[in-house]
């Protein structure tokens, strides 16, 4: 794991090269999957479930990327269940099964966003390599930033690394969000400050 100054040096360093990803006003550049609502309120993207069409609904990047370097802010309701989705394969994002994004044969990655899983606490590559320690809270702004790096990814939250895990084996694919649950309800996620690096 990176030690604390050198994610200092290194978010530094990421943010004078990084482009957004998010105008802060519209949905420009992403795509609706699966079921949830998606709006921009505040400067943030901002997922709910969609009470008519239950299910998990996901806002994923028209551009792809291979290694690089993101970094964004999260917000999660208490009970709140949500995931940042990093090189997922253009596909259409169904909402059971392995046509779900981080699911199937061609599967990118789930960062999980979640502070009442112990099995996949934020932070954590979700199914696949659990966060080290838990960082940040509900109901208010988390800094995450994840590193995909050839077979590695890196996950900090709040300038915390927090995960480490060397066998990525997708290689290139979208960026997206998660709004979570086969069930209606009344959890709200929000991302904003959303910028990349191309290593």
């Amino acid at each position: 794991m990176l030690t604390r100054r050198a994610f200092v040096m290194g978010a530094a360093a990421a943010a004078a090269a990084a482009r957004p990803l998010f105008d802060g006003e519209s949905l420009n550049g992403w795509r609706h999957a699966g079921h949830g609502l998606w709006t921009v309120e505040d400067g943030a993207l901002v997922g709910r479930a969609d009470h008519a069409r239950p299910g998990p609904g996901y806002l994923m990047s028209r551009d792809v990327f291979q290694d690089f370097d993101l970094s964004l802010e999260v917000w999660v309701s208490r009970g709140g269940n949500s995931g940042v989705y990093v090189r997922e394969p253009v596909r259409q994002g169904g909402t059971q099964g392995d046509s779900r994004p981080g699911h199937g044969a061609r599967r990118g990655y789930e960062i999980q966003v979640d502070y009442n899983d112990p099995k996949n606490p934020t932070g954590s590559v979700y199914g696949l390599r659990r966060a080290g320690q838990i960082v940040g809270a509900e109901e208010r702004w988390n800094r995450m930033r994840i590193r995909c790096q050839g077979t590695l990814i890196r996950v900090w939250v709040d300038g915390e690394p927090v995960n480490e895990w060397n066998e990525a084996l997708a290689q290139t694919g979208c960026v997206g969000f998660q709004i979570h649950g086969q069930k209606p309800h009344h959890h709200v996620v929000k991302y904003r400050a959303i910028a990349i690096e191309t290593l």
